[in-house]
């Protein structure tokens, strides 16, 4: 079997997505990309880039994983694709419904292999969750809820050199500048994390929304939101609610539940995580279910298992697990309810890109 030719752009997380795409048969990292010199300092036996498109032009590659700035995700998973590259991409994927058309645009005339990281799906928890919602032991499946709320303060905030200023010792200084999680990351936008797993068990899609976001206190002069809220209605007629917060005085916190009409699922994420079930019956009430947060029952690393899987969409020609359809199905209710907000909570209805009218426009 030949071995893919792997770049990755963005040595923040990419540096992890070196570590398990080498550990993957047959694939090996060549090539790194980050703007920021400095990221690149200690790595051996690669071509190290500061320019996206230098490193599209001088290196043979067959996928890239594009794991940078999230402004810029859109934009570099379209042109990788425009070059023959398969694009494996962290969230969010895209930032509009431009970019969204853009990019199902440029996957569709190249045909080659789109996936969105998002690593949630392939988490232990999600594979102890599965089962019981496929057997029906909720029943139907009424709403649905997720939090994502995650103290960013520490990574708002840049010196002149690049390095993240904390955010206690911001006073005084003269010398920093926002970061793009303080300038570019309405908190809606990156909703794929709750979202995904939430319309995988349903298997639903989200086709309008409402959005309310709580304005800026935290960081004004960049114009970041602090904190936002959706409501969301599905194909299937199910309420979907959901909010995220970056610039709140909040540990991470991380919150998924379903509701049925015959039992419902409730998973906590407040520094330990916790799971639990309520069934109808004469044994009727929460439960704790055993499992583990990213610790999957087969044993395997929840990454190599998310690689693995799109590795071989390239090399069978079956579609990625994740492709840009479900992609989008797991971002653009943010990207839209982002939308209603800037307009008073005006519902926005989400548009499915599997429809062809929509693709030839």
């Amino acid at each position: 079997m030949a071995e893919l030719r792997c770049g990755v752009v963005g040595l923040g997380r990419g540096r992890l997505f070196v570590e398990r795409l080498n550990a993957q048969p047959d694939c090996r990292v060549t090539a790194v990309c980050d703007t920021n010199d400095r990221a690149l300092a200690g790595l051996s036996g690669l071509e190290c880039y500061t320019d996206f498109e230098e490193m599209l032009d001088s290196e043979r590659l067959d996928l890239v994983a594009i794991v940078g700035p999230g402004p810029v995700h859109a934009s570099q998973s379209a042109r990788a694709l425009e070059r023959g590259l398969h694009v494996i991409t962290e969230t969010p994927c895209v930032y509009s419904l431009e970019e969204a058309a853009t990019v199902v645009d440029a996957v569709r005339r190249s045909g080659l292999k789109y996936m969105l990281a998002e690593d949630y799906l392939y988490a232990g928890f999600m594979q102890r969750l599965r089962p019981i919602v496929e057997a029906g032991e909720l029943g139907d499946i009424v709403a649905a809820q997720g939090e994502y709320t995650h103290d960013c303060r520490d990574i708002l905030l840049l010196d002149g050199d690049g390095a993240y200023v904390p955010w206690a010792e911001r006073e005084g200084r003269n010398d920093t500048r926002p970061s793009w999680r303080a300038t570019d990351l309405p908190p809606l936008k990156y909703c794929s994390h709750t979202l995904g797993p939430l319309l995988r068990l349903m298997g639903d899609r989200c086709v309008r929304v409402s959005g309310v976001s709580s304005g800026s206190r935290t960081f004004p002069a960049a114009g970041m939101i602090d904190y936002a809220t959706a409501v969301m209605q599905t194909a299937g007629g199910r309420a979907v609610t959901l909010t995220n917060g970056f610039g709140v005085a909040h540990p991470f916190a991380f919150f998924l539940a379903l509701y049925g009409t015959a039992g419902s699922i409730r998973c906590v994420h407040f520094g330990t995580p916790e799971v639990r079930i309520h069934r109808d019956g004469p044994d009727a009430g929460w439960r704790r279910l055993d499992c583990g947060w990213y610790d999957r029952p087969d044993g395997r690393n929840w990454l190599d298992v998310m690689f693995e899987e799109f590795l071989t969409s390239i090399r069978e020609d079956t579609e990625p697990p994740i492709d840009v359809f479900a992609a989008m199905d797991f971002t653009l209710p943010g990207v839209c309810a982002h939308v209603s907000a800037e307009q008073n909570g005006i519902p926005v209805v989400v548009p499915d890109y599997r429809e062809a009218a929509v693709l030839d426009r």
